[in-house]
């Protein structure tokens, strides 16, 4: 039982390693990072041990998608899950580490779709929402959340936010929602 537990996590970096090289070699787009501090900063390879960095994707390398994305979450690895899946539908995506961040993203490049988190260290989803909604009232947003905080969720339902996804969530029902919520939008 014991080399079970052992060989499963082996196994699955070893799956992950070929899954990224493959991904690689189908030439995807090329995803450039720059420092949260300095929007204006010159685009940076990615590196592991980097500070926690925010990727952009030019319109014209994502292939011109119609939609993007802004996934806030402070957990790496559900970040990370979430823009490989949305990129594959073909959705421009970026990221973000925390609430400030996110307003900064939000304010600087078109967004038509947030998943925000909940719970974050520097400021909560809700407090990202209030100043993000202060320039821009149309973007749709969902929650993500581990704890359901019934006053929380009545202040992100008073900003407008009309689903919410309890952690762990479906990755299936999240990518539906996001989807079907996208393309009502343009009809």
């Amino acid at each position: 039982m014991i080399y079970v537990l052992i060989l499963l996590p082996i196994a699955l970096i070893l799956f992950a390693s070929k899954v990224k090289q493959k991904h690689r070699e189908n030439n995807k787009p090329v995803i450039e990072r720059s420092p949260l501090g300095d929007v204006n900063a010159q685009s940076v390879p990615a590196h592991r041990n980097a500070p926690p960095i925010q990727p952009t994707i030019s319109r014209e390398a994502s292939g011109g998608a119609e939609h993007s994305l802004l996934i806030v979450d402070d957990q790496m690895p559900i970040r990370i899950m979430l823009r490989e899946l949305f990129e594959q539908e073909g959705l421009h995506v970026y990221e973000a580490a925390n609430g400030t961040s996110a307003i900064e993203v939000a304010s600087r490049d078109k967004v038509d779709f947030i998943l925000l988190d909940l719970k974050m260290p520097d400021m909560d989803g809700i407090e990202a929402l209030q100043e993000i909604r202060r320039f821009n009232q149309t973007v749709q947003v969902a929650m993500i959340t581990a704890f359901g905080d019934p006053d929380k969720l009545d202040k992100a339902k008073a900003l407008g936010v009309k689903s919410f996804f309890t952690k762990p969530f479906d990755i299936e029902s999240l990518r539906s929602h996001v989807l079907e919520s996208l393309q009502s939008e343009r009809v």
